[in-house]
């Protein structure tokens, strides 16, 4: 019924049976007896033949309507495994909340700007869950964070972004350790911290655990830069990447505490599906302000 259907609108959009044929590369009785076959299956007029050119019956207008856009859908289905078409649809985003802080808005506004088809729905997880969301076929990219030097997810495809240098910070002002200190030291103060779950408050956990020590956990939330601020206020220590405590409004009031026992490093990957379609070319973009956010600058 397709091909009857695509006669019948290729008619009436051109208004001419001449010029639906060689829209449609077919003789003008070949475009006639499929329009026939339609009004047969259907079991209505379409055209109004006494009319010239022939126009659509009121009937055969509103089958027009709904046949236009089936067409336009059928377009669209047909070209989502094509790699070199615009992306449409839904692409479906997963990013760490750390990675969600710095570069979602990017992400969305640059998206949007290239891609106008395409609307994003992007989901927060930590990078373990959002790995196993997109091995599910439940996200079609996800940037996720790794300990420095670990092997690139397996089942998916995978590209390197940067490595994050994770710094213990502290209040500038009001300072609760020394400069430079040691792991032990650190365990006796409170911190401003992700939730449970997060990769590098496990590996501080992990690392006062192998001193005899236990983490003390002052204020539990997601949000880097209002951690930063509550340290600032001299509330505790925390952690922050180094690119992002360099762009942070608190840059100013806070300090790095030197650690001679502990070092922190994470990498993050841009990982995906391994057949995207025609949402292959929103990768170009992911890399690119995944890349621009997170690029090491100097802390004044």
């Amino acid at each position: 019924m397709l091909d009857e259907l695509k006669a019948f609108v290729a008619v009436v959009d051109r208004t001419s049976l001449t010029k639906a044929a060689d829209a449609l590369a077919l003789t003008q009785s070949a475009v006639s007896r499929r329009i026939q076959q339609l009004e047969e299956a259907l079991g209505a007029t379409l055209l109004d033949r006494s009319s010239r050119p022939p126009t659509a019956t009121a009937i055969g207008w509103r089958i027009y309507q709904a046949g236009s856009t089936l067409l336009r859908d059928l377009d669209r289905l047909m070209s989502i495994p094509r790699e070199d078409e615009e992306p449409s649809g839904i692409f479906r985003l997963g990013l760490p909340q750390l990675v969600a802080d710095v570069a979602l808005f990017d992400i969305a506004m640059q998206i949007k700007a290239k891609f106008p088809m395409l609307d994003l729905k992007c989901r927060t997880e930590w990078s373990t869950g959002l790995q196993l969301e997109l091995a599910r076929g439940d996200l079609d990219a996800a940037a996720v964070m790794l300990p420095a030097g670990s092997a690139q997810p397996v089942g998916m495809h995978a590209k390197f972004i940067a490595t994050l240098d994770v710094l213990v910070v502290q209040s500038k002002r009001d300072p609760i350790v020394p400069r430079c200190a040691r792991v032990a030291d650190l365990a006796e103060q409170e911190w401003i911290l992700n939730p449970q779950g997060c990769g590098y408050r496990a590996a501080l956990q992990r690392s006062m655990e192998d001193v005899g020590k236990q983490l003390r956990l002052g204020v539990d939330m997601h949000g880097t830069e209002t951690q930063l601020r509550l340290v600032a206020a001299g509330l505790g220590l925390g952690l922050a990447p180094q690119s992002l405590l360099a762009t942070s409004n608190y840059v100013q009031d806070l300090a790095v505490v030197e650690v001679a026992d502990f070092s922190l490093k994470l990498d993050i990957w841009l990982v995906h599906a391994i057949e995207l379609g025609n949402l292959s070319r929103t990768l170009d973009v992911l890399d690119q302000v995944l890349s621009d956010a997170f690029a090491v600058r100097a802390i004044s």
